[in-house]
């Protein structure tokens, strides 16, 4: 029943996709930069089938610091900034935007007006866009796109991105508030941020994460192997991927887990916003990078339990892990601290667990239950 379940959801997608065979020119404003495979990546894909799609990459939310990752992340801007608007598959353009990130530059917001008023006109002229239709994916772009005449607009909410560390979070839900205003429609992927936004705008509607079911079904198929990195790690082996952040992941209900349990490998895949040295004293804590989207049933299928150790705060309060339909789609028992859309959404497939030790108890229980079907 689970699996025809999320196999119906995946058709009712595909048959909706479908319904029309209109060309519409979409302009997608991210909250993230092109290449990270998050919603907004599954998404703009999708549309791309349906029109032209312009993918403006995220202008960031607070001032960049001298971190590795801060500095990096400059240096790639800059290099597809240099590249201009470039085709990444058909129907789908990525435009990667240059702004003045500093906070306490003189006259900055009037420049960044001005230059990215300047880069999305370009843009749009090179890809022969009229009256687009416009998702926006953070309330930080409603300065920069009044001025574009737009077929409609839909305001996309997937988090409460006032929440996140190190930005202006007054400025930024001020700004909710008037895009939420603003927009001809909100899309809200958590229950608790529809609730906020319907009193704000008639057009609101509650919409949950799909999943790619064809890329997780896949792990049960004979032809997909095992990621060999991870086998050669001792079992069980506990799974997240995703991105490793203290905006998201809980890493000391993660260190204390692994010391409970030494003899389990604790294994985390995925983009990394923390120190190199966060889990240096665990040994069993093993981190095996970045991979690509549809390699990623191969991890899934070397893993025993799918986990979801958030950290209580009211960004993931707010948030709906996309990782949980794609663990259940490949499979793997789900333990997750608690989050109110975990529980609403899967409350069959996904244990809850709000301390370490609740934690490895959760998924002793679904190992036991992996190990007696």
């Amino acid at each position: 029943m689970k699996q025809q379940t999320l196999f119906i959801k995946g058709e009712s997608m595909s048959k909706n996709s479908n319904q029309s065979n209109k060309q519409e020119d979409i302009l997608f404003f991210s909250s993230d930069d092109w290449g990270w495979k998050t919603s907004k990546y599954q998404l703009s894909t999708r549309l791309a089938q349906q029109g032209k799609v312009l993918f403006v990459s995220s202008i960031g939310f607070r001032a960049p610091t001298a971190s590795s990752e801060d500095l990096g992340r400059i240096w790639r801007k800059l290099k597809n900034f240099v590249q201009g608007t470039k085709e990444v598959q058909p129907n789908l353009h990525v435009l990667t935007p240059l702004v003045i990130p500093f906070q306490n530059f003189p006259m900055k917001d009037k420049i960044n007006h001005l230059i990215l008023k300047m880069q999305i006109t370009v843009a749009m002229k090179q890809l022969k866009m009229k009256k687009p239709l416009m998702f926006v994916f953070s309330q930080n772009w409603l300065p920069y796109i009044k001025h574009i005449d737009r077929k409609k607009c839909i305001y996309y909410v997937v988090d409460d991105q006032s929440s996140f560390k190190g930005l202006n979070a007054e400025q930024f839900k001020a700004w909710d508030q008037e895009m939420s205003q603003y927009a001809d429609g909100i899309f809200c992927t958590a229950k608790s941020l529809f609730d906020n936004k319907k009193a704000l705008n008639q057009n609101t509607f509650y919409m949950p994460h799909g999943v790619d079911f064809n890329n997780f079904y896949s792990t049960w198929s004979d032809t997909t192997p095992a990621a060999a990195s991870m086998l050669k790690l001792p079992q069980p082996r506990i799974l997240f991927f995703g991105h490793i952040s203290h905006d998201w992941v809980d890493a000391e209900l993660l260190k204390k887990c692994a010391a409970l349990k030494p003899d389990w490998s604790w294994v985390l895949v995925g983009r990394n916003s923390m120190s190199d040295n966060e889990f240096a004293q665990h040994a069993n804590i093993h981190y095996l990078g970045e991979q690509e989207f549809t390699d990623l049933p191969q991890f899934c299928k070397a893993a025993d339990v799918g986990i979801i150790p958030f950290v209580q705060t009211p960004l993931t309060y707010n948030c709906n892990p996309l990782k949980l339909p794609e663990y259940v789609a490949a499979g793997l028992p789900v333990v997750s601290t608690p989050i109110p859309s975990v529980s609403e959404l899967y409350p069959e497939d996904a244990a809850i667990a709000a301390t370490p030790e609740e934690f490895v108890m959760r998924c002793e229980e679904a190992l036991k239950k992996t190990n007696e079907q």
